[in-house]
């Protein structure tokens, strides 16, 4: 995204139909970055446009700080040397946004260099010295948080070095959450996608050394760059299914409530080539060694915001018609011959331009609503084209908040004493949700509330799983809490009766004499003063009592049993049912009598 970056975005007003709105007030599925350049009062227009659809955004991002290269110490955080008058625009800027209600998580992008920042994490008492300096960094300037965008990982310090790169990462992410949670602030993490371009996601497909599952449990939010598909040549900027992909892998390591998608607000124009690999050039046309400029102008490609797209379109006499919409990446693409003079005369360039225009921008951030996700992340805020805002609010008011289900598998009966196997299967939408708490509840038979037992947090394929000791009868449920977007839900209770659980401590181990009484010790779970327990004969199939005793405080008892007869025969013990505890039975035991 930005490394390669400098000035994005644009676009043609594309109609696309809206259902009613079904809302008075648009949801807040919106954020995204203002870049330093769009976040100043001679150059306002990021700053407007959110200002303008706050009631779109749940937070923005102003692009403005650097974390730089500190020589033996480390990094250092500093606003972006590139920002000029920074200190004054950053509070100008922050002062206007929160002025309009909308939270202020400023992004921190890493140009420190190769390797610096990796080894900075590598070293604790540099992390620890990092952490605090970003800590101060949001706090003394009453920020609400802060956005990681350390992309050298990625782009510059090699794949071979991610092996050693990814836990240090993953603590220090966990470490910086902890500090700024303590402080009342928020931790995002904006990274590249885990999604091979072959749509291969997860394990050591896509950028894995942001350690997605690793993190997402400690960070507020996600956000995943889903855009620069193309870049050296041609081709859609953020194709669809890849973007999809992306975003259907990605839920099943993380809560979806957490994630947020990258969506481009921008395109990118290429020269075309021929068979041969040469530029597409007509007309008397320049070298690079005649004119570097004119050539560079005529076959460099090129970065273009939305709002551009117009312009250039018209500069090149390019007719709104000959904008096509591309179904298989949901984008659009044109192409039109570039005209530059030069002191040899008049050179063409067949150039072809794809972008994410206003149609193509809704697409992506209708994820918010198929998915249950928390946001479209626009890159940028500020080159966007005013025609996508009616097309988003619209879709933000259509937008009801999505059901969660709790599908709870659980036993009729429980031993007491036991564990009782109850599982839940989390969903929303449809589709799984992972890494969100689930917490046991448990209401006693007579009670009238529901108390927590236990929590835990779903796995990748929506799953929980508790072992809650049998105790009292009543009634268990699940319960997940809502995120944005998402119902909070109680699943419906399940009544799990309990069985007094009955073991037999002591008997005869060696034979005994025929008419004598041998006494039978018997405890019982939970303990009933006064529960009866009874001795049972197996005869014919059938259980006989054969002598009873009141259990005491404890739930033991010793049951005085006559024997009668020469032989060999099973007995059982019986807690009968009592204070809404079922009749349970003991392991079948024998006594010999001789």
């Amino acid at each position: 995204m930005r490394r390669l970056i400098t000035a994005l975005v644009s676009v043609l007003a594309l109609t696309v139909a809206i259902s009613p709105a079904a809302h008075a007030a648009p949801k807040k599925i919106v954020t995204g970055w203002i870049p330093y350049w769009m976040a100043t009062p001679g150059n306002p227009v990021g700053v407007n446009n959110a200002v303008a659809n706050a009631d779109l955004f749940s937070e923005v991002s102003p692009f403005i700080y650097s974390a730089l290269s500190a020589g033996s110490k480390g990094v250092r955080v500093a606003l972006n040397p590139n920002f000029s008058n920074g200190a004054a625009n950053a509070a100008w800027a922050t002062n206007a946004l929160h002025a309009a209600g909308i939270p202020v998580i400023p992004s921190i992008a890493d140009g420190s260099g190769k390797g610096v920042m990796a080894s900075t994490l590598a070293d604790p008492a540099k992390r620890t010295a990092h952490v605090q300096d970003i800590v101060a960094t949001v706090v003394n300037n009453g920020y609400d948080g802060i956005d990681l965008d350390y992309e050298v990982f990625a782009f510059t310090d090699g794949s071979s070095s991610w092996s050693a790169t990814q836990p240090n990462w993953t603590a220090f992410v966990n470490e910086l959450a902890g500090a700024l949670h303590g402080q009342g602030k928020k931790l995002f993490v904006t990274i590249p996608g885990p999604c091979s371009t072959t749509n291969k996601c997860g394990g050591k497909n896509g950028y894995w050394v942001y350690d997605m599952a690793g993190i997402a449990p400690a960070v507020d939010r996600i956000r995943i760059m889903a855009y620069d598909y193309h870049v050296s040549g041609a081709g859609p900027i953020a194709p669809i299914d890849w973007v999809t992909a992306i975003v259907q892998y990605s839920i099943t390591v993380m809560d979806p409530a957490k994630l947020q998608i990258g969506v481009p607000t921008y395109g990118r124009s290429w020269t075309k080539k021929k068979a041969n690999g040469n530029y597409q050039l007509s007309g008397n046309c320049p070298t690079s060694s005649q004119d570097s400029k004119a050539y560079s102008a005529l076959t460099s490609k090129s970065a273009v915001n939305d709002s551009d797209i117009a312009k250039i379109l018209a500069t090149n006499n390019v007719p709104a018609t000959d904008v096509k919409w591309d179904d298989a990446s949901q984008e659009n693409f044109v192409e039109y011959d570039k005209v530059v003079n030069w002191s040899g005369g008049t050179c063409s360039a067949r150039r072809i331009m794809w972008f994410v225009g206003p149609q193509a921008v809704l697409v992506r951030t209708q994820l918010v609503g198929t998915y249950g996700i928390s946001a479209a992340a626009y890159w940028t805020v500020g080159g966007d084209d005013p025609a996508q805002w009616p097309l988003i609010r619209a879709y933000a008011e259509s937008l009801g908040t999505l059901d969660t289900a709790i599908l709870l598998n659980a036993p009729p009966n429980a031993i007491a004493g036991a564990a009782i196997p109850i599982s839940a299967s989390v969903s929303s939408n449809g589709a799984p949700l992972a890494g969100v708490a689930a917490t046991l509840r448990f209401k006693a038979a007579g009670t009238a509330d529901f108390v927590d037992v236990s929590s835990a947090a779903t796995g990748a394929d929506g799953s929980v799983a508790f072992a809650p000791i049998a105790a009292t009868p009543g009634e268990w449920a699940v319960f997940v809490a809502g995120a944005e977007g998402r119902a909070e839900k109680l699943s419906d209770p399940v009544s799990i009766s309990v069985t007094s659980s009955v073991t037999v401590t002591s008997f005869p181990a060696k034979k005994v004499k025929r008419l004598s009484v041998v006494p039978i010790a018997v405890s019982a779970i939970p303990a009933l003063d006064g529960q009866q327990i009874v001795i049972q004969l197996s005869k014919a199939g059938t259980w006989i009592n054969s002598g009873r005793a009141k259990a005491d405080a404890t739930g033991a008892a010793v049951v005085q049993l006559k024997v009668r007869k020469k032989g060999a025969y099973t007995y059982r013990a019986v807690a009968v049912g009592q204070a809404g505890y079922l009749t349970g039975a003991s392991a079948p035991f024998r006594i010999r009598v001789k």
